[in-house]
């Protein structure tokens, strides 16, 4: 069973009313329309794609340079075929690629779910985390959001990061708008505890002001 993170619980003092059993009895959310994001927003959003694509041509190009353009080819080959060859070394860049995929799955099914804030700003995602079942992504909700209101759109979270299961949990009261999202993709893997506390997450979010999707931490 999962615990979730360490010092965390699944719902708020009445878990029934935090996620309900019935999936009929969901009341999804007035839906607003989604504000239009920052360019610094894109830029963090889209940041490992926009590392790979810059930096790809770079480190080809060094490499021609250097080494002549056969031999930079026959390397890129030859990781390409080790990785592929390797059980584990695919499994490793498949739970890496997943890590990069489902913070973007997750805002669409944000936004299909309608759930923003009255401002129409999206739950920020701050960093996600690889786990045996598949992924652990912790957000901040903006003013006028709360972990209720995420955690009512899970058939929709679900459907779009294309998962068995997502399973939302949030602080004891200390943190109210911190919600870590369990995204399953392997149903009957044996969860572990998550050693990271509540202080570190926060932590990681303030030393960056809050930039992260382009609204300050309240």
């Amino acid at each position: 069973m999962n615990t979730g993170p360490k010092g965390w619980h699944q719902g708020g003092a009445d878990e029934d009313s935090f996620v309900p059993a019935d999936l009929s009895e969901l009341e999804w959310p007035t839906r607003t329309a989604v504000a239009r994001p920052l360019p610094t927003t894109v830029l963090w959003r889209w940041r490992y794609e926009t590392a790979v694509l810059g930096g790809a041509p770079l480190l080809w190009w060094a490499s021609v340079r250097s080494i002549g353009g056969l031999v930079g080819l026959g390397l890129v080959t030859g990781v390409v075929a080790v990785l592929a060859s390797i059980p584990a070394l695919r499994r490793w860049l498949s739970a890496l690629l997943w890590t990069v995929v489902t913070p973007h799955r997750l805002r669409v099914g944000c936004v299909e779910a309608g759930v923003v804030s009255p401002q129409g700003k999206l739950p920020a995602v701050l960093f996600t985390l690889r786990k045996p079942y598949g992924e652990r992504v912790y957000l901040w909700c903006p003013a006028g959001l709360g972990p209720a209101d995420v955690a009512a759109a899970r058939p929709a979270i679900a459907a779009a990061c294309w998962a068995d299961d997502v399973v939302f949990y949030q602080t004891s009261g200390q943190y109210p708008p911190l919600v870590a999202v369990d995204v399953v993709r392997l149903p009957g893997t044996v969860l572990d505890t998550e050693p990271q506390t509540v202080s570190a997450v926060w932590k990681r979010f303030v030393r960056h002001d809050g930039r992260f999707e382009g609204f300050p931490p309240h």
